[in-house]
């Protein structure tokens, strides 16, 4: 007997989404990666050296909309992300990207709050107040050329802290209020070329996500 139509498309949409959720691989901590907007990219976990080598294009991450490649896992409530980050080569753009996004959803116009370590050195608190809006900027008083990073990004009863410094430096710290992100939300490590024809690659080492204990 043959299904109807409205039924086959059901059952070959399921089919669909349940074999792309079924790919999903872990890498490291992170449940999987994805390419957000039009990007390419690529993710793999070292566990000898616990180091995660990330590759990434998109046009770049700004006004409406991003593009990268995005490895992530979801979470919820309080939480700190730290990571050692450094570019892979020289680069094409100044403006290349690396860090730590926190977002609603993977859609490219989402709300969001990153920490982008650009590839001229300038650190900045990145963030849309909503789905859809313009991506307004804090930078950061460290610049960090040619960096070897720290780069942590801190949710704390929805109050966002960004600390940054080259490595076995002080970190300096700056405070975001005023963005309103759901608790639970997609947190991970991006890699963004600001060229959609270049891939870009970084390297991540000592990738902490620390959620505080339970009180009892």
């Amino acid at each position: 007997m043959e299904l109807p139509s409205r039924l086959l498309t059901l059952a070959l949409s399921s089919a669909f989404f349940g074999g792309v959720l079924g790919a999903q691989s872990p890498v490291g901590v992170f449940t999987t990666h994805t390419n957000v907007g039009r990007a390419r990219g690529s993710a793999s976990y070292d566990p000898q050296q616990q180091t995660y080598l990330v590759a990434g294009s998109g046009q770049n991450m700004w006004d409406t909309r991003d593009d990268f490649h995005f490895v992530w896992k979801r979470i919820s409530g309080n939480f700190t992300l730290s990571t050692r980050a450094h570019f892979i080569g020289s680069g094409r753009e100044e403006h290349r990207k690396i860090g730590w996004t926190i977002r609603p959803s993977l859609e490219p116009g989402s709300a969001h709050v990153t920490a982008a370590l650009h590839g001229n050195g300038l650190m900045s608190l990145q963030f849309r107040r909503r789905t859809g809006a313009i991506t307004e900027e804090e930078k950061s008083a460290d610049s960090l050329p040619d960096a070897d990073a720290i780069i942590q990004l801190e949710r704390r009863d929805g109050v966002y802290y960004m600390s940054v410094a080259q490595f076995g430096d002080t970190l300096v710290t700056q405070r975001l209020t005023g963005v309103s992100l759901p608790d639970t939300v997609y947190v991970g490590l991006f890699v963004c070329s600001h060229n959609d024809a270049v891939t870009e690659r970084a390297t991540f080492r000592d990738v902490h996500i620390t959620t505080p204990a339970i009180a009892r």
